[in-house]
């Protein structure tokens, strides 16, 4: 197969190895070895088989750390986003709560609006840290008729068994802690996946360098009518037109714990497969994508997957690739998938 993105390089680079393999083995003429060695394939750069085949290590190892740190990212994602949704709710509570019974006071007049689960780390951390001043500032009010302090919040959730114990500023302070560590696990998370997407880029960068030459040196080693010759693999796609677009639904089974995604094939005739990619998190990146799965187009169109979501509270993006007989392929929209707490 041609490279059509990211994806495609190890399963391209495959064709090439074995293929100068081949030709290697094609080149080595009964006898005694001439003077130097046998006579293989080198290409402009003095750019060896070897040489393919260590950045083809190379590549696997660095996909599977992209792969790897995506998956620690998005669990990161996930965790910020719970204890977010639960500490924000304990400041939307706190407001509520001042409203309430300090009224018409300058505690009621202090207060702030509350940050959105979707802003960023120091907007919501800033949010946090006004209620814990406030929380104090309420703790050491003057009392009023009817009202308890220190204060204290109800539950979440009235279907928590048994009941919890009144959630105090302590508590609150608590929460906002291992919040910040999250957010900090999180910020270093997308460090790591930054590095590890240039190790990716640049090793295969590196593996395209080798390609062409390697097309354009096996004709002029070889006879014009060698079956090799006609056997050269691609590195880019064929002319031809690129196959409509197949149309995909995905949902999580929560009997099976699956995510399962089904789809309308491409009506294109030169369609021979479908495959399956993934990226974990909800946002879907050509560059990151992994394939999955791969179906021909005889197969029902259904795939079921865990891959991308083993964790609970974790989500995953997928796509469905109608790939043509040439190499050409399109993707399908995106579904967004998440695996529930």
């Amino acid at each position: 197969m041609p490279i059509t993105g990211p994806s495609s390089y190890l399963p391209t680079t495959d064709q090439f190895i074995a293929h100068w393999t081949a030709v290697n083995a094609a080149l080595v003429t009964p006898g005694s070895p001439p003077p130097g060695g046998f006579p293989v394939i080198i290409v402009t750069g003095n750019r060896a088989l070897a040489g393919l085949q260590t950045l083809r290590a190379t590549l696997a190892t660095a996909r599977a750390d992209v792969e790897l740190k995506l998956t620690i990212k998005e669990i990161a994602r996930a965790d910020v986003e719970i204890k977010r949704t639960a500490a924000l709710a304990r400041c939307g509570q706190f407001n509520d709560n001042v409203r309430a019974s300090w009224g018409g006071t300058a505690l009621e007049a202090g207060l702030r609006p509350v940050a959105s689960v979707t802003d960023g780390a120091s907007r919501v951390e800033q949010s946090l840290d006004d209620v814990s001043g406030h929380w104090g500032l309420v703790n050491a009010s003057a009392t009023f008729p009817g009202v308890t302090l220190p204060l204290t919040l109800p539950a979440l959730s009235n279907t928590i068994t048994p009941p919890p114990i009144p959630y105090t500023l302590a508590n609150f302070l608590t929460e906002v802690a291992a919040l910040k560590l999250s957010h900090s696990t999180l910020k270093t998370a997308e460090v790591n996946l930054d590095t590890a997407r240039s190790v990716r880029t640049a090793t295969e960068v590196q593996i395209r360098e080798y390609l062409p030459g390697y097309r354009e040196a096996v004709p002029a080693k070889l006879p014009p009518d060698h079956p090799l010759i006609g056997s050269l693999p691609r590195y880019s796609p064929l002319p031809g037109s690129t196959p409509d677009a197949a149309v995909i639904n995905g949902l999580w089974n929560s009997s099976t714990n699956l995510a399962v995604i089904t789809f309308v094939p491409s009506p294109s005739a030169s369609v021979e497969r479908h495959e399956l990619r993934f990226v974990a998190g909800p946002d879907y990146a050509a560059d990151d994508e992994s394939i999955v799965a791969s179906i021909p187009t005889s197969n029902p169109p259904q795939f079921e997957t865990i891959v991308g979501l083993t964790t609970p509270g974790t989500t995953a993006s997928y796509r469905v690739y109608a790939i043509t007989t040439e190499g050409n392929e399109r993707a399908s929209n995106t579904v967004v998938i998440s695996r529930p707490v």
